[in-house]
């Protein structure tokens, strides 16, 4: 018995170290792709007239609701208040689960993918829609363009809300937010007229890359962290909430 478990053991050590980096490589390809993708819009003229009438048809629905939607979540996950509401469930998040690291965790899985949007819009250098070109915009903003750093701000905190605490009775509703605030971000940030089409969906496709790129990472270092220390299972912030 003891060598039918030692050949499995084997066996099973190259797959398991295949399926790792996998892992790390499918989200890490294609944040890479997000980035190549944005070059290759911001010079592409035709993109951005296609970009252009998507906005103008959005324009065209003059809705309240609409309106009050976009504003709020674009307030919502601006800078200022989204980094209160990132530090306010991290806190929550480490008092429930009697830690501080799965608070951590909480916050880096988030504010990472976040400065990483911020990084690639830099790269890309993509300029926003001209509010000559949507005489009905609602908000006007600085910066460049591609990523929407709202709509990756969304998509994160949701995605990692999701990872920390989708288990049991909370994980079709956690599931649900994770999938309907992000989208109603993405539509929001056109509907006010300072981001294109691509540039929410380049935030959508990157942020969930980024936030599983992270979270693969701190597992394994945590994973070492512990094997080297003999703490076995009690570092909190990689292990999932159950």
């Amino acid at each position: 018995m003891g060598d039918a478990d030692s050949v499995v053991h084997r066996q099973a050590t190259p797959y398991r170290a295949v399926r790792a980096a996998i892992g790390f490589a499918v989200p890490a390809l294609v944040m890479v792709a997000v980035l190549v993708v944005g070059w290759l819009i911001a010079a592409s003229a035709s993109v951005t007239r296609w970009d252009l009438s998507v906005l103008h048809g959005l324009e065209s629905v003059q809705s309240p609701i609409f309106v009050a939607l976009s504003l709020g979540l674009s307030w919502l996950f601006s800078p200022v208040v989204a980094s209160v509401v990132i530090a306010v469930a991290a806190v929550a998040t480490g008092i429930a689960r009697r830690s501080v690291w799965p608070g951590v965790r909480l916050a880096v899985l988030v504010l990472v993918p976040w400065l990483g949007s911020t990084l690639i819009k830099v790269l890309v250098h993509r300029p926003r829609p001209f509010s000559t070109d949507l005489p009905h915009h609602l908000l006007t903003a600085t910066g460049f363009s591609y990523p929407s750093g709202h709509t990756a701000l969304a998509t994160a905190f949701c995605v990692a809300l999701f990872l920390m605490w989708g288990r049991g009775r909370l994980r079709a509703p956690l599931l649900a937010v994770a999938i309907a605030v992000p989208l109603l971000t993405a539509f929001a940030r056109m509907y006010v007229g300072v981001h294109n089409l691509t540039d929410v969906l380049a935030s959508l496709v990157y942020a969930t890359a980024a936030v599983f790129l992270v979270d693969r990472i701190m597992r394994a270092v945590a994973a070492r962290f512990a094997a080297s220390h003999g703490v076995g299972g009690s570092v909190g912030f990689v292990a999932r909430v159950r």
